[in-house]
C-alpha cells in the first residue's frame, strides 16, 4: 500500500509539465500507487486523447463529458461532495493563481488537512473547503 506523505514528499518541488507533471496526472499517479490501477490509461493509451499531448485535445474531452467533475466521474466513477473527502481521496477543487492554469479548477489529493495539487513551481496545498467534488481511493 502507498504512503501518502511518501508520495507527496517525492514530488513536492516538481515544475509544472502537462502531461508530465499536471493536476490530473498527480491525481492519477496517486490512484495507481494506491490501488495498482491507472484511471488515465484508456486516454493515454493510443488513440486516446491524451496520447498527442496536445492540450486542446485534452480539454476537447473534458468539453464533451461536460466538465472537469463529469470527466472525473467517466474515470473514477460516480463523485461526492468534496466536504467528504477523507484521506488519499482524489479531489476536483477550484483554484486560481498557479494552479488551475486553465479552467480554475484543479485535481488533488486529500491529506485529510488539505488538498495537495501540482502549482507551478512545486506541489501547492489548498484548503479543504476549495473541494467541489471527491472520490475514495
Amino acid at each position: 500500500m502507498a504512503d501518502l506523505d511518501a508520495f507527496i514528499h517525492e514530488r513536492r518541488e516538481t515544475l509544472f509539465a502537462y502531461f508530465e507533471r499536471d493536476c490530473a496526472r498527480l491525481a492519477a499517479d496517486w490512484v495507481l500507487a494506491k490501488t495498482g490501477t491507472d484511471p488515465l490509461e484508456p486516454l493515454r493509451a493510443a488513440g486516446g486523447p491524451l496520447e498527442p499531448k496536445r492540450l486542446l485535445t485534452a480539454l476537447r474531452y473534458v468539453r464533451e463529458k461536460g466538465g472537469f467533475q463529469q470527466a472525473g466521474e467517466a474515470l473514477l466513477g460516480p463523485s461526492m461532495p468534496g466536504a467528504l473527502a477523507g484521506r488519499g481521496d482524489v479531489v476536483l477543487a477550484r483554484s486560481g493563481g498557479p494552479i488551475g492554469r486553465v479552467s480554475g479548477y484543479c485535481f488533488g489529493v486529500c491529506t485529510g488537512q488539505h488538498i495537495v495539487a501540482q502549482g507551478t513551481t512545486r506541489l501547492e496545498f489548498l484548503p479543504l473547503t476549495e473541494g467541489v467534488a471527491a472520490w475514495r481511493v
